[in-house]
C-alpha cells in the first residue's frame, strides 16, 4: 500500500473521530460507539478490494494499555480531594468493589453453569466482563450533571483499579480468597505509597524544568512507571490514580514547608497545560484503539444465536445490580441516570486478551465479547439521550450547594473548600 494512502487514511480517521466527539455533545450518543461502527465499515471495505492491517493482535494491547493509562490519569487530574469530596469518593469506591463482586459472581455463574468452565477458569473470565470501562464512561459522562459527572468518574476509575487487581491476583495467585485479599490490599498500600513518591517527583519537575519539550516526557515516564509497577507484581493504575489526584491537589503537599518553599507561582498554568495535553493524547489513542477494535471485529461472529444468547446473559449480569447499587450509593434522589452507566469497553478487551490460551474458556462462542461491548455501549446511549444536558430530574435537589453553584454546560471550575483557600489557587478545571 502507498505511504500517501496510510498517510491519508491515518489522518482522516483522526479528523472523523474528532467530528464524532464535537457531534457527541449535541447529539448525545457516545463516540465510542460510532468509532467501533467506523471500524467495521473500514473493514469491510478494504476486504472489498484485498486490503489489510498488519498487526493488529498485536497493537490492540499495546494501544489499549497506553490509553488505559491515559484515561486514568485524565480522570484523577479532574478530581478534587476536598473535605465535601470524601462522602462522593466513599461511595463510588463502595459501589465500584461491591458491583464488581456481584457481577464477577452472577458472570462466573454463567460460564460456569452455561459453559462447563471450572470455577477459577470461570472467574477468571467473569472479571473482565465485571469491569466499567472508564474509557467509555468517563466521556459519555461529560452530558451528565456536576454531582453525577463525579460518580462516574470516581466508580469507573476504581472499577477499572480493582478489577485489574483482583484479575491478576487471579491469574497469577496460588492460594486461596484469604490470601488474594490479602495479597490485593496489600499491593493497594505499596501501590499508593510508591505513587505518592512519584508524583512528589512530577510535582518537583513540573516546577523546575523549563525546557520546551517537558510534558510528553514526563507522560513516557508514567506508562514507563506503569510497565514497571506491572513487572514488579504492582498495582500500576494505582500509581497512575495517585499521581494525579496529587497533582490536581497541592495544596495537601504544600502543608508542609518543604513543598510550599518549592511551589513555583507559575505551576497552575504549567499544570493546565499538562492537562491539555493529557487529554489530547487520550483522544488519539482511544480514537485509535476503537476503530481496530471494530475492525478485528467479523460480523459473521455477531450473527450466531449461542453469541447473542450468552452476550445476553452477561448483559443481564452486568446491568442486573445497578438500581439497587446506585440506589444505596449513588447519593441523592434522582439516580436512574447512573443506572445506564456500567459500559463495558477498553479494559475488558484488555485482560480478556490477557488470559493465556490454556486457561481460556475453549467453547465460548467467538463475538460474545464484542457484542457484549456494543449492547452496554447501546444502552449506555439510551441513558445519554434521556439525561444528558439537563434532562435528569430532581437535579437541583440532588446536588449539593457547592455543586450547585460550580453546575456550567461546558466547563467546570474547581472551587476549594474555605481552608484550601489559603494554601492553594486552583486553575480551572476540564469536565471529568
Amino acid at each position: 500500500m502507498d505511504n500517501n494512502i496510510i498517510l491519508l487514511a491515518l489522518t482522516l480517521v483522526v479528523l472523523i473521530s474528532y467530528v464524532f466527539d464535537l457531534g457527541a455533545k449535541h447529539v448525545r450518543i457516545p463516540s465510542v460507539v460510532l468509532l467501533i461502527g467506523s471500524g467495521i465499515l473500514i473493514r469491510i471495505g478494504m476486504d472489498s478490494v484485498g486490503w489489510e492491517i498488519p498487526l493488529v493482535g498485536n497493537l490492540l494491547p499495546v494501544i489499549g494499555t497506553m490509553g488505559l493509562i491515559l484515561i486514568v490519569l485524565e480522570g484523577a487530574l479532574d478530581l478534587s480531594l476536598t473535605r465535601d469530596k470524601m462522602g462522593i469518593m466513599g461511595r463510588a469506591v463502595a459501589s465500584a468493589a461491591i458491583g464488581l463482586a456481584i457481577t464477577g459472581f452472577l458472570a462466573a455463574c454463567v460460564f460456569h453453569y452455561g459453559l462447563g468452565a471450572e470455577w477459577r477458569m470461570a472467574w477468571l473470565s467473569a472479571v473482565p466482563v465485571a469491569v466499567i470501562s472508564s474509557a467509555v464512561a468517563i466521556p459519555a459522562a461529560r452530558n451528565l450533571s456536576p454531582k453525577f459527572r463525579e460518580f462516574v468518574v470516581y466508580e469507573s476509575s476504581i472499577s477499572d483499579i480493582l478489577g485489574v487487581l483482583l484479575f491478576y491476583a487471579l491469574l497469577d495467585g496460588k492460594g486461596g480468597f484469604g490470601f488474594t485479599a490479602l495479597f490485593s490490599i496489600g499491593n493497594i498500600i505499596v501501590s499508593t505509597a510508591v505513587g505518592v513518591i512519584f508524583a512528589v517527583a512530577l510535582y518537583w519537575l513540573i516546577n523546575r524544568i523549563e525546557a520546551h519539550v517537558r510534558f510528553v516526557p514526563m507522560i513516557a515516564g508514567i506508562a514507563m512507571l506503569y510497565a514497571g509497577g506491572k513487572l514488579m507484581g504492582l498495582a500500576p493504575l494505582i500509581l497512575v490514580m495517585v499521581m494525579g489526584l496529587i497533582l490536581n491537589n497541592t495544596f495537601l503537599l504544600r502543608r508542609i514547608p518543604m513543598f510550599e518553599r518549592m511551589h513555583d507561582p507559575e505551576f497552575n498554568v504549567e499544570l493546565d497545560a499538562f492537562k491539555h495535553l493529557t487529554a489530547e493524547a487520550t483522544f488519539i489513542v482511544r480514537t485509535f484503539f476503537f476503530v481496530l477494535l471494530g475492525y478485528q471485529t467479523l460480523l459473521s461472529d455477531l450473527v450466531s444465536f449461542e453469541v447473542w444468547l450468552y452476550a445476553g446473559l452477561l448483559l443481564i449480569c452486568c446491568f442486573l445490580p445497578r438500581p439497587l447499587l446506585v440506589r444505596s450509593f449513588g447519593g441523592g434522589k434522582s439516580l436512574e441516570p447512573l443506572v445506564w452507566f456500567a459500559p463495558r469497553g477498553l479494559i475488558t478487551i484488555l485482560l480478556f486478551l490477557t488470559i493465556p490460551e490454556s486457561q481460556k474458556i475453549a467453547n465460548l462462542p467467538g463475538g460474545t465479547l464484542m457484542l457484549l461491548v456494543l449492547m452496554s455501549a447501546l444502552l449506555l446511549t439510551v441513558g445519554v439521550l434521556r439525561y444528558g444536558d439537563g434532562k435528569i430530574i430532581e437535579q437541583a435537589e440532588a446536588m449539593p450547594s457547592q455543586a450547585k453553584a460550580a453546575a456550567k454546560p461546558e466547563r467546570v471550575e474547581s472551587e476549594p473548600t474555605p481552608e484550601a483557600t489559603e494554601s492553594q489557587d486552583k486553575p480551572a478545571g476540564k469536565e471529568a
